[in-house]
């Protein structure tokens, strides 16, 4: 009796936090303290219901190796950080890797994976929707939070790439008509969303991705109908005047700042010239252990005008504050994620881990991915369910 009430309480607190994981991706697309608050009590539900215990069994996991280095490399940079207040705000942000023992515990199948995504879908397509309104003059843009458009919030950006793919996998897996029409119109409005943003990196991405996306949605046709989706995709973004209006700034100012550092000056319009330059001088310097984290807006203050709080690089962040243990670290990480999920990618949950690890490796080339909130908390959540990979 006393077996079968543990097991009720299990099945119930297990549902509850699924519940709430999933209320996480919802929110997701909406900023940063809704998920936040929703993981926590996630978290809350692991710790109450026991299922805290489950952390040995995952510990000893090789897929969980590559995490370690994110937990301990941030509190050993302290020790010789130049900038502790920064340092410490950065080592804290090793409390979002909690997430990956919440759905490492969690019970998770493919009819679970597909709710998680219905959820995450039906959040992006809420700020799609409030980008065509917003975008059409019927509504004042929502500054303050990632919906909509009038933002070009990074982070954004990698939920809609995510959502592309996912949507563009299921399409393939579809066996009516009307499930794939709903899906490609969830396509269709996360491409709109994506057009709208005055994002360059997501534009970008998007041009990468899209070979994997029309291979998906022409799964039955020849190389060359493939190949010609995917630039009719590329053209449809490139239909925006959002778009239009981004790429002819960006060309017009690359070629001053092409002057500008030619004349030996720091760039002006793209600080990350000035950024990723200061990271790898500073790599060069130390390259063992680095200069603690926070340590480069020490050493970009006497540049003049530009000050420095990261590399906006997943991997030059981590050289700069760890060395070559950083960067093997980031490696490492990304390596396994990508390894694990490509065996598994005929499955939603094996191409849903892979197309999150592909997008914020991406993602992570011209933003630090692993400092930011909201793309932290999203890699460890995806990065824990590595754990219900059949292998």
């Amino acid at each position: 009796m006393q077996n079968l009430k543990q097991r009720v309480l299990n099945i119930r607190s297990d549902d509850l936090m699924f519940s709430f994981i999933g209320l996480t991706f919802f929110l997701l697309p909406t900023g940063t303290a809704p998920p936040l608050i929703s993981i926590g009590m996630a978290f809350l539900v692991w710790l109450i219901s026991g299922k805290v215990f489950t952390i040995k069994s995952v510990i000893q996991q090789s897929w969980f190796f590559p995490v370690i280095p994110f937990l301990i490399l941030p509190w050993i940079g302290l020790l010789y950080s130049q900038n502790l207040d920064l340092g410490v705000d950065y080592a804290l942000k090793t409390k979002y890797w909690l997430a990956v023992f919440v759905t490492a515990g969690l019970c998770l199948d493919e009819k679970r994976v597909w709710l998680l995504l219905k959820w995450f879908w039906a959040g992006l397509f809420i700020g799609a929707f409030l980008a065509l309104i917003q975008f059409v003059g019927f509504m004042a843009p929502i500054n303050r939070l990632y919906l909509g458009f009038g933002t070009a919030h990074t982070i954004l950006v990698m939920y809609l790439l995510v959502g592309i793919l996912m949507a563009a996998f299921y399409f393939r897996q579809a066996e009516s008509w009307k499930s794939r029409v709903i899906l490609l119109f969830l396509i269709v409005a996360f491409i709109f969303h994506l057009a709208v943003l005055r994002g360059r990196a997501g534009y970008l991405f998007f041009i990468i991705i899209s070979p994997i996306v029309a291979n998906n949605l022409m799964y039955k046709f020849s190389l060359k109908i493939k190949i010609m989706v995917s630039l009719i995709l590329v053209c449809s973004i490139l239909l925006s005047p959002v778009v239009r209006k981004v790429a002819t700034y960006t060309f017009n100012n690359l070629k001053m700042e092409k002057e500008t550092i030619l004349k030996g000056k720091d760039a002006i319009e793209f600080p990350r010239f000035f950024i990723f330059s200061e990271s790898i001088k500073i790599i060069i310097a130390h390259p063992l252990i680095g200069i603690g984290p926070g340590s480069i807006r020490e050493t970009t203050k006497s540049k003049g005008m530009q000050v420095a709080s990261h590399g906006h690089n997943n991997f030059l962040y981590m050289g700069t504050s760890f060395g070559v243990f950083g960067i093997a670290a980031c490696f490492w990480l990304f390596w396994k994620m990508f390894t694990l999920s490509w065996q598994s990618r005929d499955t939603a949950l094996g191409y849903f881990i892979f197309s999150s690890c592909m997008v914020l490796f991406l993602g992570g080339m011209l933003d630090t991915q692993i400092l930011n909130t909201g793309t932290l908390l999203f890699l460890s959540l995806t990065y824990g369910m590595l754990n219900h990979l059949k292998i």
